[in-house]
């Protein structure tokens, strides 16, 4: 079972107001790339700042040591990814919810429409008697 938490947008342009949903845990795919991985998840800010910070340690820092600074440097991201993502969402305006615990995303988000009203009200058939 994994974490989902769910990001709305009050102002949404996904159909029906979907949420996004996060994931709590390690990220292999910022592991293995690091700030480019953050840059998949749509994290701009924190993919950007790590990316800076990459590149001036790669200058400044003694060649047999950059690349154990920078395996840490992702290691660390990779551990906290789910935190930075939910703290950008968080500077564009969405809202968090409460975590869903669900095998997969789709499950999460099954899950969280369940317990959220739809917007949408179903159409009405015309009456057979008319």
């Amino acid at each position: 079972m994994k974490l989902f938490t769910p990001c709305t947008d009050p102002a949404s342009s996904r159909p029906l107001g979907l949420p996004v949903m996060v994931q709590n845990g390690f990220s292999w795919r910022v592991m293995f790339f690091g700030w480019l991985g953050l840059l998949t998840y749509g994290a701009w800010i924190s993919g950007l700042l790590a990316a800076a910070v990459s590149i001036l340690l790669h200058i400044f820092i003694a060649s047999r040591w950059d690349i154990a600074i920078i395996v840490g440097i992702h290691a660390v991201l990779a551990t906290f990814t789910a935190e930075i993502r939910l703290w950008e969402m968080r500077l564009n305006g969405r809202q968090m919810g409460l975590p869903i615990p669900a095998p997969s995303k789709d499950i999460a988000l099954i899950r969280w429409a369940d317990r959220h009203t739809s917007p949408v009200s179903p159409p009405e058939f015309p009456c057979a008697s008319s």
